[in-house]
């Protein structure tokens, strides 16, 4: 793999990452209130199928409207990312110290939306790498491995801590996508 590829990677690894920290952010709060492991396991694997199908749908998207509109739907994507980031970071500041976890029942339409609440950054993310050179297939298997992954690690965190940490999670997920947002767009 030469230079440009590994800056590919690293640069799917970070957005990655960036998306995982919302899921993150919500296994903080819904494991500080004791949730079942079945329950972890489901929630974490409902995450990870989201954050590979809804980029590969964003990323069909992108390549249909980049194909008919050009370089202009890269700016607009990039612009795209750089809200979200920020929305991330303003929601996390807003919020503060008053985090507070949503009741959980465990049952399953509930913690689905928990996961595609977190998930759906996703679709307008996979819009982005849609005007980009990369395997959108290979991005997506590493959004949701990644993605899952975080939401095991916050919940286990969050079973064993109080929520203060979640607020930093989404503030650097925030700071991470918007500052890729800035990348894509130069």
């Amino acid at each position: 793999m030469h230079a440009d590829g590994v800056i590919r990677l690293a640069t799917i690894v970070m957005i990655g990452v960036a998306l995982g920290m919302d899921a993150f952010s919500l296994g903080l709060g819904l494991g500080a209130q004791g949730l079942r492991w079945r329950d972890v396991a489901r929630l974490s694997v409902v995450i990870s199928l989201l954050h590979v199908v809804l980029p590969l749908a964003g990323m069909l998207i992108g390549d249909v409207l980049f194909f008919h509109f050009g370089s202009i739907v890269q700016k607009l994507a990039a612009i795209v990312m750089m809200f979200l980031g920020s929305k991330m970071f303003v929601e996390a500041i807003e919020r503060g110290q008053k985090t507070i976890a949503p009741p959980i029942t465990a049952a399953f339409p509930q913690l689905f939306v928990f996961a595609l609440g977190v998930s759906v950054d996703a679709l307008s993310v996979g819009l982005t790498l849609g005007t980009l050179e990369v395997n959108p297939f290979v991005s997506a298997l590493i959004f949701g491995v990644l993605s899952g992954a975080l939401a095991i690690a916050g919940l286990y965190i969050g079973r064993r801590v109080n929520q203060v940490l979640g607020r930093y999670g989404q503030l650097a997920g925030g700071v991470v996508l918007a500052v890729l947002g800035v990348k894509f767009f130069w």
